[in-house]
């Protein structure tokens, strides 16, 4: 008999010893929280302060916010400033090299950082540039290949700004000919309507004007036919614009699907090895008003995203709180039945890469957790170190068993 107890005891002792190793185990964060803040998103400090309370009651602490970066400046704006000045300065080549750059950067961004009046500009000094139009040019000399080729930048210019008056004492007298020449075909020309669809948070600028909500679609009407910018700002999303051909009596155009401004899975996924978790819980609103707010979470060792809510952020309350409970509970799920596959043995701590150096410190939003000490907080001692608690339960129950079997074979 003395035999069979001495087996239990030591069949306790294992117990106690993997329950004190799951209590050092238990000092590595399992879920790091991360708020991703997105560039001038009006949902941020709601949708932050939400996640950060559902973190914090589900003892996911500390929460780091990381910045996710804003599109890139645009480099129009300079290069239509230097094209100007060589091409004042007659350096027709280099002006016409900047020039030609924010002419294609344009095309894609729809003219973003340039009003109508800089964007007829950057037209009209190109034609200059590409006719060699000098001081010495004459509006009566013969036509020449480069003169009919900047015929087209000078209609673009007088599309954009068709009441403008060119200055004779600014610009050369050929420059002024040409572009007068332009506005007349301007004027002549027929006009359309332009319908424009897309998000209902969108909004739309034509040619350097002022935004305007799209709400699903909005209408412009008496658009001059000829070559047309618009330009879609979307918070979240990085602008879009494009050149318009217009030369019909309506033109439709949908807003192309564009990818959106987020923090990446394999970035979480080091911030979260950096912290030594083995999964990253990220948050983050998903664009303007109203707009939900996304939590995924992602395994820190392969940087795959294994799952995701998408969290409204009007309407019944608490759906943050059991978001952010649901994929807690599915971490541990993962990780007990990792423990269960290697047989019950810890598993190995998660490596960090080497570039996370090269990281900066984290912002944490929230204290890191620290221990309650039992005078202040008995039952929240408790929960803190039921592990060695239970220990040592085992201990004083294997002793008083131990002490009765010796008593009843004397």
């Amino acid at each position: 008999m003395f035999g069979r107890i001495s087996r239990f005891a030591c069949a306790l002792s294992g117990a106690m010893l993997l329950a004190s190793s799951n209590a050092r185990a238990d000092d590595a964060p399992l879920v790091h929280p991360i708020y991703a803040h997105l560039p001038d998103a009006p949902e941020n400090d709601s949708a932050r302060q939400l996640f950060t309370a559902a973190a914090t009651r589900y003892n996911l602490r500390p929460v780091e916010v990381i910045d996710v970066p804003a599109p890139a400046a645009p480099h129009a704006p300079d290069n239509v400033r230097i094209g100007i000045l060589n091409a004042q300065k007659l350096a027709f080549t280099e002006a016409q090299h900047d020039l030609d750059a924010a002419a294609a950067e344009i095309a894609t961004t729809g003219g973003a950082g340039l009003t109508a009046a800089e964007l007829g500009d950057l037209y009209l000094f190109r034609a200059m540039a590409v006719a060699r139009a000098d001081w010495n040019a004459q509006p009566s000399a013969p036509p020449t290949d480069a003169r009919t080729k900047a015929f087209d930048d000078y209609l673009r210019a007088a599309t954009l700004v068709p009441t403008r008056t060119p200055n004779a004492r600014e610009l050369p007298p050929q420059v002024v000919a040409d572009f007068n020449r332009a506005l007349e075909v301007v004027h002549k020309r027929s006009a359309g309507t332009l319908i424009v669809k897309g998000p209902a948070d969108a909004q739309l600028a034509l040619d350097g004007g002022p935004l305007m909500p799209i709400a699903g679609g909005v209408t412009i009407h008496d658009v001059t036919f000829g070559e047309h910018l618009i330009r879609v700002e979307q918070i979240g999303y990085a602008t879009w614009g494009t050149i318009v051909p217009f030369g019909q009596p309506s033109v439709e155009i949908d807003v192309p699907v564009r990818a959106a401004l987020t923090l990446d899975d394999a970035t979480a996924a080091a911030h979260g090895r950096r912290m030594g978790a083995r999964f990253a819980l990220v948050a983050a609103a998903k664009g303007g008003p109203g707009s939900p707010v996304e939590i995924s979470l992602v395994d820190t060792g392969s940087g795959a995203r294994r799952d995701s809510a998408l969290v409204p952020t009007t309407g019944e309350a608490g759906q943050i709180d059991a978001a952010v409970m649901r994929l807690d509970e599915e971490a541990r799920r993962v990780t007990l039945e990792q423990q269960t596959a290697s047989g019950g043995a810890a598993l190995p701590p998660v490596a960090a890469e080497s570039t996370a150096g090269s990281m900066g410190p984290p912002l944490l939003l929230t204290p890191a957790p620290t221990k309650v000490r039992f005078s202040d907080d008995p039952a929240a001692w408790a929960r803190d170190h039921w592990p060695l608690l239970t220990a040592i339960g085992v201990v004083a129950v294997t002793a008083i068993v131990l002490s009765a079997a010796v008593s009843s074979d004397r």
